[in-house]
């Protein structure tokens, strides 16, 4: 992948570092008993993909809203918009996702549908970190990305919950470690970046701490717009033409077409 592109801007002047940078995949898995997946109210589950560029590593997060944080026009998002997620899985084997999304067990109206691929950066911007992504498939967002809050090009302010100061009350409905069992089991250096009086940590300080399973993070909707971004951020995210040919959901997870409902991927169309 090419680097993002640092952006020089004499009328906005930026602090901004790139942290880290990859692939992004969105997927989603109906309820058992929708029929047929008419709108938000029919997703069970709605997950995202990360996976770093130069790593052999798949994080698998699970979106607690089933939706991605609505983006708010400048000076109008509130710290109470934030949306919870979790680190459901840190997978090295390609086989195991695969398993983990469309396992066997499942019928094919129960596995789940990818609903968008792209690529991503982590931006350490000013004394807080972003998540930032555009959308390569499908062209334009549709339907099926509407529902989820899938945007065309989009960032979100991203930080980790504190393990050491487990709260639901903080979050909202679902955040929060209830219980210790579920808490991340980071290594003593990375549990070191936590300190006992913080609720939140900025990903800024370092993107190991969504390296671990159970990991739970905060997103909160930033930006939206390549323009936008590129501006107020100031870097730009290369993407690339994909086709469904050249798609890496096909290409790179090796997820069989036959075998996976791609209408919302290829058409941006509820399947």
């Amino acid at each position: 992948m090419n680097q993002p592109k640092q952006i020089n801007d004499n009328n906005n002047i930026t602090e901004s570092e790139v942290l880290e940078q990859g692939d992004i995949y969105f997927f989603y898995r109906p309820k058992k008993d929708a029929e047929k997946v008419k709108g938000f109210e029919d997703v069970q589950h709605f997950f995202i993909i990360t996976v770093p560029e130069g790593r052999q590593i798949y994080r698998l997060l699970v979106i607690g809203e089933r939706s991605l944080p609505v983006i708010r026009k400048k000076g109008e998002g509130v710290a109470s918009e934030r949306y919870w997620a979790r680190v459901v899985n840190i997978i090295t084997d390609l086989n195991e996702l695969t398993k983990e999304l469309f396992s066997n067990n499942l019928s094919k109206d129960d596995i789940a549908r990818p609903v968008g691929e792209g690529k991503y950066i982590i931006v350490k911007h000013q004394n807080h970190a972003e998540l930032a992504y555009i959308l390569e498939m499908p062209k334009e967002p549709g339907e099926a990305q509407r529902e989820l809050g899938v945007e065309k090009e989009a960032s979100y302010i991203i930080s980790v919950i504190n393990p050491k100061k487990p709260t639901a009350s903080a979050v909202g409905a679902g955040g929060g470690y209830p219980t210790t069992e579920e808490l991340p089991m980071y290594p003593e250096e990375v549990l070191n970046e936590f300190k006992n009086s913080e609720i939140f940590v900025s990903l800024s300080r370092d993107t190991r701490l969504i390296d671990y399973r159970n990991a739970q993070i905060i997103l909160i909707g930033a930006r939206e717009g390549r323009d936008v971004i590129r501006k107020e951020i100031g870097v730009e995210i290369n993407d690339e033409d994909e086709t469904q040919q050249s798609a890496d959901i096909f290409t790179k997870l090796k997820v069989q077409r036959d075998q996976v409902p791609i209408k919302p991927l290829v058409e941006g169309k509820l399947e």
